[in-house]
């Protein structure tokens, strides 16, 4: 990795939640009757996304950034049709991992906490750990 983002470093992403974002057919589907909500697991991919965002343009061309650990504390429901935003900041940078922390904000205040652990890795090295050397 080349010179990782700086501590401190950030980056904002607003989404409006639509129907696609709810937890409707996954195994965490909310009992009947209660209104659909941002669920935990779509929030666990848009915190992910925008995590990825920061570590990107840091990246040799031959490595790749996964997923290492994730921890979200979702505190309020989002509404279907609520508008959120975002915001993942660089708090810990180290020779092959970049954390993350990121806060989904509504009108409301904050509605969770993330932080998000990535680990940099030769892409060779990443796809033999799958028992592979497809790219």
């Amino acid at each position: 990795m080349r010179t990782g983002p700086a501590r401190g470093t950030s980056r904002q992403r607003e989404l409006v939640v639509d129907a696609s974002m709810t937890d409707a057919g996954r195994a965490t589907e909310l009992p009947d009757g209660l209104p659909q909500t941002f669920g935990t697991l779509a929030m666990g991919d848009a915190i992910a996304s925008l995590a990825r965002e920061l570590l990107a343009e840091h990246l040799d061309a031959d490595e790749v950034a996964v997923p290492g650990r994730i921890e979200i504390i979702h505190r309020n429901p989002i509404p279907v049709g609520a508008t959120m935003l975002l915001e993942a900041t660089v708090q810990v940078v180290e020779p092959s991992r970049v954390t993350c922390e990121v806060l989904v904000r509504t009108d409301a205040g904050v509605s969770a906490r993330a932080s998000y652990e990535q680990e940099v890795a030769a892409r060779s090295e990443w796809l033999g750990r799958l028992g592979t050397l497809a790219a």
